[in-house]
């Protein structure tokens, strides 16, 4: 009986080193099996995902994906592509031919015309107001990069700046989010901080 036992035992040891084995050689393959997706396929669906959500207008290329295939750390891969998505959004340029060219009445009040003329270097009392209105015209939606806005996160850019001759007519007017902004109106050398940035990067580190 003692010696059923150990060859009971000796047998079921070899089995579990043969399991063991073929689990390790084929742990991947195992992984993709159980988990479905890496990773990685989780952070690039998530990434377009994003996008997609966050920026619906603008079409980003991903061939970075597989320009980025011969980097063995996934990780140091993810920030490689989070830079190149970074770099497609600076680098997006305004439509000139979308300019509005002219403000419907509807969008209109009756101090309107009065305070679309500077007064030095004060806004109009009706800055929020213009706010408003701008966001209506525009869908509620960043001139430059499609992002949704709301009032309070919105910024407003001038097509032709005062020195130049601009005035406060929403037709001179576009909506822009924080990020755009900055892009539209400090050097890019110079910039430090960028909402993307802090998005796609918390994407990357899930």
């Amino acid at each position: 009986m003692a010696f059923l036992g150990l060859d009971f035992i000796i047998s079921s040891l070899l089995w579990l080193i043969v399991v063991f084995g073929f689990i390790f050689l084929f742990r991947k393959q195992i992984m993709k099996l159980f988990y479905g997706k890496t990773s990685f396929d989780l952070f690039i669906n998530r990434l377009k995902e994003y996008l997609k959500k966050t920026y619906p207008d603008i079409n980003f290329n991903f061939d970075i994906i597989e320009l980025s295939k011969s980097q063995p750390n996934p990780q140091t891969r993810k920030y490689m592509i989070v830079d190149n998505i970074i770099d497609q959004y600076q680098k997006i340029k305004i439509d000139s031919s979308k300019y509005p060219q002219s403000t419907p009445k509807q969008l209109q009040w009756g101090s309107y015309v009065f305070n679309s003329e500077p007064n030095r270097d004060k806004l109009p009392k009706d800055w929020l107001q213009r706010k408003s209105a701008l966001l209506t015209r525009d869908h509620q939606k960043c001139f430059r990069c499609s992002k949704k806005l709301t009032v309070n996160k919105t910024e407003i850019q001038m097509i032709r700046d005062l020195k130049s001759g601009g005035k406060y007519f929403l037709e001179n007017l576009i909506p822009v989010c924080k990020d755009c902004y900055k892009l539209l109106n400090i050097d890019t050398k110079k910039l430090n901080h960028l909402d993307i940035k802090d998005d796609l990067l918390d994407i990357a580190n899930r």
